[in-house]
C-alpha cells in the first residue's frame, strides 16, 4: 500500500483534470502554436496564488506542445539555483544542454556552442551591480580572469564581446526551423533579487527570435518583490515584459467540491467500507463542514494535514470526525484550541436526574452559554453552520440546544470511536492512545477472538493484569448484537471463572463488577430465545468455574430476584431467563459449588463473602450452621469473620460529579448468622493486641455496638 503522506503534486495530463482547465490550456496551446516570433521573443505570464494550478496548467500544454516537431521545450527551474549567484548564467547553460540534446543539426550545434560561451559571461555576474547588456560588455576584463587563458573559451571570448554572440545567437535562431519554448514556474519562490534577475534575463539577455516564454507566478508576490528592488512600480515594470498576461481561471465552487471529495476518496478507499457511515458523512458535510472550502488552496492546505493526522490515528478512531476536526485545526484554529481544552463541556452526554427535579439544567445552559461565547473566535465559519457542525458531532452540544436526550448514544459513540466519546476525545488532539486504553483495532481483534475459549481466558487474564478489564468490559456492551449467539458460552464460561479476581470498583452499588459482569451476561443471554439453551449455557459455566464464586452467587440471586424468591414481585415470564425447573436445578449447583469453596477456604483466607453467607442460608441453612460452629473452634476465624460485615458505601449528592467513600459496619446482620452473645463472650476472652490494626479496630466497634456506645448508622 503506498503511504498515505505524500504531497499534492500537480497533474500530468488532461485526462487528469478535475478542475475544468483543460480547455483554458488547450487554447493556450494553441496561441503557442499559431504564434508568429520570427523577430523577437514572446512573453506569457501565467498568473496565480499558491496551489491555484498553475504548474497543472503548464503540464496540460507541454503534453500537446511536446507532440509537435516543430518546437523545442526548454524548462527552466530558477529555484533549484536560488542563491547561488549565477542564476542566469545557469539559465543559458541549461538552454545549451536542450539545443544540443534535442536537436543534433549543424544549427543547434552552432546555438549550443555559442549559448555557452554566452553563459561564460554570466560566471562572474555577483560582480555586476546591474546584469545589462552594456554593463556586461563593460566587464569583460573581469569575466577573462575568471575564465583563465586555457579554457576553450578564451579564443572566442577574446575575439567577441557579449554584444555580438548575442547577435550571432539571434542571425542562427532566424534559420532555426524551430519554435524554443521556454518554461519558468514558480518565479515567486524566489528573493526579491534573483525575481528581478529573471525579468532582466527575458526582457534583455533572452530576447531572442523563435523563442516564446511562459512565466508562471503569483503576481502579487513578483509585483511587491519587483517594487522592492526595482525601487520603482513593480506593477508597470511587469507589463512591460508580459505581452500576454492570463490569469488561472477560477474554479466554480462545485469543482472545489468534486475535488475535495476525489482527494478525500484517497484516504477513504484505504478503509473498510464499515468503517465509512455515509449518512453521518452526509449530515457532517451538510450542516457546516462544506463551508470550509471555498478554493483549490483550501483543499490542499487541509489535506496535508489529514494525511499527517490520518497516518497517526486514522485506524484508530473514527475517519468522520477525524476529517471534521482536522478542518477546525485548519480554519478554525481558536475553536480548536477551544474544543481540546474543554472535554467537559463536549464529550459524553448531559446528565439524566435521578430525583428531585431536572439536574441536567444547569450543565446545558452552561454548555450554551460556553458554545455561544466562542461566537467571536471563528474566523472562517458563520455562527448558524459552526452550530451546526459542532451538534452533529458532539451530542451533548446537540442534546444542550434540542432539549433532547439521546438515550444511550455513548455506547455506540464509544464502539465507533467518535470524537464525543470520553474514552477517544484525546486521542484525536494528542494522536497517541493512552497506555492504559484499549484501541479500536485491540477491541476488534478482541471481538474475534471470542469463539476460542483458550484464546479469550488468556486476553481476559492479561487485561486484568494490565487493569483494563473493566474497560473492555464496558466496551464489549458496544459489540452486543456484532457477537455471534455462538460464542455466548464461551464467554460465559470465561466470566464465571475468572470474575472473581478482578478488582473492585469504587463507585455506586450499580458500578460493582458483579452487576458489570451480570448485566453484560444478561444481554448475552437475552438474545437467545430458548430458556433450554440459555439454562445449559449458565450450568455449564457455574459447572466449570473453578477460580469464583461470588460471580455464581450473583447470577443465581438475580435469577432468584427474577422468579420472586426474594420480595414475591416475580417478573414477567418472559423477562425470566430460566424456567423455575431450570433455576431450582442450578440452586442445587450453586449449593455444591459453595461446600467445596468453604471447605477450600476459610474466613481468615477473604474467600467467603457476606451474599454466600445469605444465599447458602436460603440453600441450606442447616449446613451453613454446622459450617460456622466447625470454623469457629478456632478462635482466629471469629475475629476474621467479622471482617465480611465490614461494606463499604459509596455516596454521591445530586449535583456532585464525585463520590465519597464510606465504610459501614453491618453490625445486625451478623445475628442472621451467630448469636451475638456467644461471639461476644469469644472475643472478650481473646487477647487480640498482637492482631493487625484493622482487626483490632474491627473488635472494637462490635463491642462498642454491643455494649451500646455507637450505633448502626456510625461510620467505620
Amino acid at each position: 500500500m503506498d503511504s498515505i503522506l505524500k504531497v499534492d503534486k500537480p497533474i500530468n495530463k488532461k485526462d487528469e483534470d478535475f478542475l475544468g482547465r483543460k480547455d483554458f490550456a488547450e487554447a493556450v496551446t494553441n496561441a503557442i502554436i499559431n504564434s508568429n516570433v520570427e523577430d523577437e521573443s514572446l512573453t506569457i505570464g501565467l498568473y496565480g496564488k499558491w496551489g491555484s494550478g498553475k504548474t497543472s496548467i503548464i503540464n496540460m500544454i507541454l503534453e500537446d506542445i511536446e507532440k509537435e516537431e516543430d518546437i523545442l521545450v526548454f524548462k527552466f527551474e530558477p529555484w533549484l539555483y536560488s542563491d547561488t549567484e549565477q542564476l542566469i548564467s545557469q539559465f543559458f547553460k541549461d538552454f545549451a544542454k536542450i539545443i544540443n540534446h534535442k536537436d543534433s543539426g549543424q544549427e543547434a550545434k552552432r546555438i549550443g556552442k555559442e549559448l555557452e560561451s554566452y553563459a561564460t559571461f554570466f560566471d562572474a555576474m555577483s560582480l555586476i551591480p546591474e546584469p545589462t547588456t552594456f554593463l556586461v560588455s563593460q566587464a569583460t576584463s573581469k569575466i577573462f580572469k575568471t575564465v583563465g587563458k586555457a579554457s576553450s573559451k578564451w579564443g572566442e571570448l577574446k575575439s567577441k564581446n557579449l554584444s555580438q554572440i548575442k547577435s550571432s545567437i539571434e542571425t542562427h535562431l532566424k534559420k532555426f526551423d524551430k519554435k524554443i519554448l521556454i518554461v519558468i514556474d514558480d518565479i515567486d519562490r524566489l528573493n526579491n533579487t534573483e525575481v528581478r534577475q529573471i525579468f532582466q534575463l527575458i526582457k534583455s539577455l533572452g530576447n531572442f527570435p523563435n523563442t516564446i516564454y511562459i512565466a508562471s507566478m503569483d503576481r502579487e508576490v513578483v509585483v511587491d518583490a519587483l517594487s522592492e528592488v526595482q525601487k520603482g512600480d513593480g506593477s508597470e515594470y511587469l507589463e512591460k515584459i508580459v505581452h500576454v498576461p492570463l490569469n488561472v481561471p477560477s474554479i466554480s465552487n462545485e469543482k472545489v467540491h468534486q475535488f475535495l471529495f476525489f482527494k478525500l476518496d484517497e484516504i477513504v478507499t484505504k478503509l473498510d467500507e464499515k468503517e465509512f457511515d455515509k449518512n453521518y458523512w452526509g449530515n457532517i458535510y451538510h450542516s457546516g463542514f462544506k463551508y470550509f472550502f471555498k478554493n483549490v488552496r483550501d483543499v490542499i492546505r487541509y489535506m496535508n494535514i489529514l494525511r499527517f493526522n490520518f497516518s497517526a490515528i486514522g485506524k484508530e478512531v473514527n475517519i468522520i470526525d477525524l476529517m471534521a476536526i482536522t478542518a477546525f485545526q485548519v480554519f478554525e484554529p481558536k475553536i480548536y484550541e477551544l474544543i481540546k481544552n474543554n472535554p467537559e463541556m463536549f464529550t459524553g452526554q448531559i446528565r439524566e436526574s435521578i430525583s428531585y427535579g431536572d439536574s441536567s439544567y444547569k450543565e446545558k445552559a452552561t454548555i450554551q452559554k460556553y458554545i455561544e461565547t466562542s461566537y467571536g473566535q471563528l474566523e472562517k465559519l458563520d455562527k448558524e453552520a459552526y452550530l451546526k457542525l459542532l451538534q452533529e458531532i458532539f451530542i451533548k452540544v446537540k442534546e444542550s440546544f434540542t432539549n433532547t436526550i439521546y438515550t444511550g448514544a455513548w455506547q455506540e459513540c464509544r464502539k465507533k470511536a467518535k470524537l464525543c466519546s470520553p474514552e477517544f476525545f484525546d486521542l484525536y488532539f494528542k494522536l497517541s492512545l493512552k497506555e492504559d486504553s484499549i484501541s479500536k483495532t485491540q477491541m476488534h481483534n478482541y471481538v474475534k477472538s471470542l469463539s476460542n475459549e483458550n484464546e479469550l481466558y488468556e486476553i481476559v487474564k492479561k487485561l486484568n493484569q494490565e487493569n483494563k478489564i473493566y474497560q473492555f468490559l464496558d466496551r464489549l456492551h458496544d459489540y452486543i448484537y456484532d457477537i455471534d449467539i455462538n460464542q455466548t458460552q464461551t464467554i460465559c464460561n470465561v466470566l464465571f471463572d475468572l470474575g472473581d479476581t478482578f478488582p473492585e470498583i469504587e463507585g455506586m452499588w450499580v458500578d460493582r463488577k458483579e452487576w458489570k459482569i451480570g448485566g453484560l451476561i444478561y444481554q448475552l443471554l437475552n438474545r437467545i430465545e430458548n430458556k433450554d439453551e440459555r439454562f445449559n449455557i449458565i450450568k455449564e459455566s457455574i459447572q466449570k468455574a473453578t477460580n469464583s464464586i461470588d460471580i455464581l452467587v450473583f447470577e443465581v440471586t438475580s435469577l432468584m430476584q427474577q422468579h420472586g424468591e426474594y420480595d414475591k414481585d416475580a417478573k414477567p415470564e418472559y423477562e425470566q431467563l430460566v424456567t423455575n425447573e431450570h433455576l431450582q436445578h442450578l440452586k442445587e449447583i450453586l449449593k455444591d459449588k459453595i461446600k467445596d469453596w468453604t471447605e477450600k477456604y476459610s474466613f481468615v483466607d477473604d474467600k467467603i463473602s457476606l451474599s454466600l453467607l445469605y444465599i447458602w442460608k436460603r440453600l441450606d441453612e442447616e449446613t451453613l450452621k454446622k459450617f460456622i460452629n466447625e470454623k469457629f473452634k478456632n478462635k482466629k476465624e471469629i475475629l476474621y469473620f467479622l471482617k465480611i460485615f465490614i461494606s463499604v458505601v459509596y455516596r454521591q449528592s445530586l449535583w456532585d460529579y464525585t463520590t465519597s467513600v464510606h465504610k459501614k459496619f453491618n453490625y445486625k446482620s451478623i445475628g442472621d448468622f451467630i448469636d451475638y452473645d456467644f461471639i461476644e463472650k469469644q472475643i472478650r476472652e481473646l487477647n487480640v493486641s498482637e492482631c493487625p490494626e484493622d482487626i483490632q479496630n474491627l473488635v472494637k466497634m462490635f463491642l462498642d455496638h454491643f455494649d451500646g456506645k455507637v450505633s448502626e448508622e456510625n461510620d467505620f
